[in-house]
């Protein structure tokens, strides 16, 4: 289940001159968008997700738009499907993809959906091909058509790494039953939470030089900046002891200085500044600094 901090979200509003103010919310956990409106010129959208958090569980999918009183109470509901404000987000053809040699991949309906991990994250079984339980996966995907770009570039540079025995697997890629479109990708599941969810574990300093090396191998070798190595995106192996990074969501190609998103390239994020705040926030339980812009973080403050 998806923690309430990071449940709701919203990209865009409309706030007249004089209100009522709307802000179309998406719940994460129902995979849905809501749209709050309220009297007067609210442009902090944070207050629209709070009533909607109080409410989300009672509304029923038909209800596209709702409107709150001061007091955060519903006054009236829409269900008129010119609410919704929900686009249709494009998935591309099997065919459109190049899928490198050994790249398998799996419907969406033999796919069990076992929790919530996060925004656009499920864990996931499906059937192993040889007797024995199921084989638990990430299942990532998009439904809003802004992460599109993003989830596509990480799916195709995620899948081309060669496997390395500190970066998570890639998996499959996923395509519904009804077309084949690609719809998402799955990647190994590796239990115990990451760095920043299970801190009850001795940072050892063989993960610091697992950490090294990964990040050495990913940018001299392979050409590839990771650019957001942070204890969220680093899970420890307990069967191996090995420290294991994923989420490439912000990849890119270190010679790659295009503005596109998800893929352009840019120094304020360079992962030898990431382990070292990583490893600053993991020793101290200090994330203080991390939480500046990028662009403000600054080596000499450790």
């Amino acid at each position: 289940m998806i923690d309430d901090e990071s449940k709701y979200f919203s990209l865009s509003g409309d706030i007249p001159i004089g209100g009522p103010s709307t802000w179309h919310v998406t719940d994460w956990d129902q995979r849905r968008m809501i749209s709050v409106t309220m009297d007067g010129e609210q442009d902090d959208e944070s207050i629209a997700t709070e009533h909607l958090s109080r409410h989300s569980s009672q509304l029923p999918s038909h209800i596209y738009r709702i409107y709150i009183s001061h007091s955060g109470e519903i006054i009236s509901t829409y269900t008129d499907t010119k609410k919704d404000q929900t686009q249709c987000v494009h998935y591309p053809f099997l065919h459109e993809l190049v899928l490198p040699e050994g790249v398998q991949t799996i419907q969406r309906d033999e796919l069990e959906e076992l929790d919530r991990l996060g925004p656009d994250a499920d864990l996931v079984a499906y059937p192993a091909w040889s007797k024995g339980p199921a084989k638990k996966v990430v299942f990532k995907y998009y439904f809003l058509w802004q992460y599109t770009q993003m989830s596509w570039k990480e799916m195709n540079l995620w899948m081309r790494l060669p496997r390395h025995s500190n970066i998570v697997p890639f998996d499959r890629v996923v395509v519904d039953e009804l077309e084949g479109r690609v719809i998402g990708f799955t990647n190994d599941y590796v239990p115990g939470g990451s760095l920043e969810e299970n801190k009850s574990r001795v940072f050892k300093l063989r993960w610091l030089r697992q950490l090294i090396q990964v990040v050495d191998d990913l940018n001299l070798r392979y050409g590839i900046a990771h650019q957001d190595i942070a204890p969220r995106n680093l899970l420890v192996d307990e069967s191996i002891d090995s420290i294991m990074l994923f989420d490439f969501n912000f990849a890119a190609r270190i010679n790659n200085t295009s503005h596109d998103e998800g893929e352009s390239y840019c120094e304020d994020r360079n992962d030898i500044k990431g382990v070292i705040f990583t490893t600053y926030e993991v020793i101290t339980r200090d994330d203080s600094l991390r939480r500046k812009p990028h662009e403000e973080q600054n080596i000499n403050d450790l």
